[in-house]
């Protein structure tokens, strides 16, 4: 994405509320509010997961959802093709078996082959293939009865949990909502499931839904440059802080000059990272970008007790909680969906756990930023070259 000006870009205000907020730190205390939500559910449940496992977890919330059917309601469930991969044979069997709509984003060619093996579909999957393959579907969401929705970043899989992994289960947060906007979630939805008979891929059409004001989508490359937009022009005018929770933080170079600019101001900026992450060389490429942030003033700290996979934000009173990252395939490539959040105890809690998990982190400074491994640094910079697909 080329840099963008935002001087003469005017901050978007936010009118709204949502009529409630549930904040979920963990993937014990999320997971057993959503298998309560789709249990109390009266008419659809609506899932979207870049991963859905069929693991312990993820036989959990395939009962939960099958018992739905059972009850009559409507089960919808989009899961990505890549992200998924492994899991989509028994994924399969289970939703077919319960009566759950299964679609899957972007399919693999060789999975279709193998459940098609008609000689001009597969050539279709072949020419359709790399175009595809890099087009992800990397959203977190699950909508109850078109009223409430949970936005975040947790997967269906078992990592997310502490009462299954133990102290390695990944920090992430997820939000629960509920309120109008809720509506755009929903039409969101209706447009990917519908978007192709055959198969699921998402065409270029002019009017899709908007982002809102409390929910931000990136379906158009316009509404990416938009969403980007207003975020720099909000860190442009925050006056307090800015903190960043970001699970893969490759930013280009106008979020780059944008916090410098922040911190050399006298806001308070930090940025709380992963020291190891599922990618192994995330971090290290993320250290490249380390040595003008710091320089500028920014505080960079690196969460040591787990893998960090969260993507939130605070900005002043201004919250952001959802699936996208601050790198090129969030820009560019994925599908996300986030949840902006204005009420005070919402931004206490994002803050409180910003602080939290800060006490985990071991901080980035110059000298010891200077002290890393030299092929880690080596290759950090190399892998700079192919950042826009990662």
């Amino acid at each position: 994405m080329r840099p963008l000006r935002v001087r003469h870009k005017k901050l978007r205000r936010i009118a709204r509320i949502w009529d409630r907020v549930e904040v979920f730190h963990d993937g014990d205390s999320y997971f057993d509010a959503l298998e309560r939500e789709i249990r109390e559910a009266r008419r659809s449940v609506s899932i979207e997961s870049y991963i859905f496992a069929t693991d312990r977890l993820g036989e959990r919330i395939l009962s939960a959802l099958a018992g739905a059917i059972q009850r009559g309601v409507t089960v919808r469930l989009i899961i990505d093709g890549v992200g998924s991969y492994a899991w989509l044979p028994l994924i399969r069997q289970r939703c077919q078996a319960s009566g759950i709509e299964l679609k899957v984003f972007h399919e693999l060619p060789w999975q279709r082959w193998l459940r098609r093996a008609q000689e001009s579909r597969v050539q279709s999957s072949v020419t359709n293939w790399f175009r595809r393959l890099n087009n992800r579907n990397h959203r977190k969401v699950c909508i109850v009865d078109d009223r409430r929705a949970f936005v975040g970043s947790m997967n269906v899989i078992e990592y997310h949990v502490p009462s299954y992994v133990g102290q390695t289960a990944w920090r992430d947060t997820t939000v629960l909502v509920e309120g109008r906007e809720v509506s755009v979630l929903v039409s969101s939805f209706n447009e990917l499931w519908h978007s192709e008979r055959k198969g699921l891929r998402l065409r270029r059409r002019r009017r899709l839904t908007r982002s809102g004001e409390l929910i931000l989508l990136n379906v158009q490359r316009k509404q990416r440059s938009e969403n980007y937009l207003d975020l720099l022009v909000r860190m442009l005018a925050a006056r307090e802080r800015i903190w960043i929770e970001n699970a893969y933080f490759v930013p280009d170079g106008s979020l780059i000059r944008v916090l410098r600019v922040a911190a050399e101001s006298g806001v308070d900026v930090k940025i709380v990272v992963p020291a190891f992450s599922d990618v192994v060389f995330i971090p290290w490429i993320a250290s490249a970008f380390h040595l003008g942030l710091l320089k500028a003033g920014v505080q960079v700290f690196e969460y040591t007790k787990s893998v960090l996979h969260a993507k939130t934000m605070v900005i002043d009173e201004w919250g952001l909680v959802g699936s996208s990252n601050l790198n090129h395939r969030s820009l560019l490539h994925d599908l996300e969906v986030d949840a902006v959040l204005t009420d005070a105890d919402s931004c206490r809690s994002l803050r409180e756990q910003f602080e939290l998990d800060r006490s985990n982190c071991r901080q980035i400074t110059l000298e010891n930023w200077k002290q890393r491994p030299l092929l880690e640094r080596l290759i950090g910079r190399m892998l700079l070259a192919v950042r826009r697909i990662l």
